[in-house]
């Protein structure tokens, strides 16, 4: 039985490598993972403004502040 088992888990194994390698693999990961950088980095930057304007109108500042990414870097380095 103990046999069987291992000959079932191997077969597994081949199956699992092959259906991995016609996907494309490593190759096909990392080009996905650049196609995603740049959309990632835009969409934190319009959340980090959209927060801005939020604290803005939360702690009644006069007006909303136009966009911009030094002064969110200056925030983050005064964070810590």
């Amino acid at each position: 039985m103990d046999v069987v088992n291992l000959i079932i888990a191997v077969l597994a194994l081949v199956i699992a490598i092959l259906a991995y390698i016609r996907t494309g693999g490593l190759v096909d990961l990392r080009s996905q993972v650049k196609a995603v950088g740049p959309a990632t980095e835009a969409l934190r930057t319009k959340t980090a403004d959209a927060l801005d304007r939020l604290e803005g109108v939360v702690r009644g500042s006069s007006g909303p502040r136009s966009p911009s990414v030094p002064e969110e870097e200056e925030r983050q380095e005064r964070r810590g």
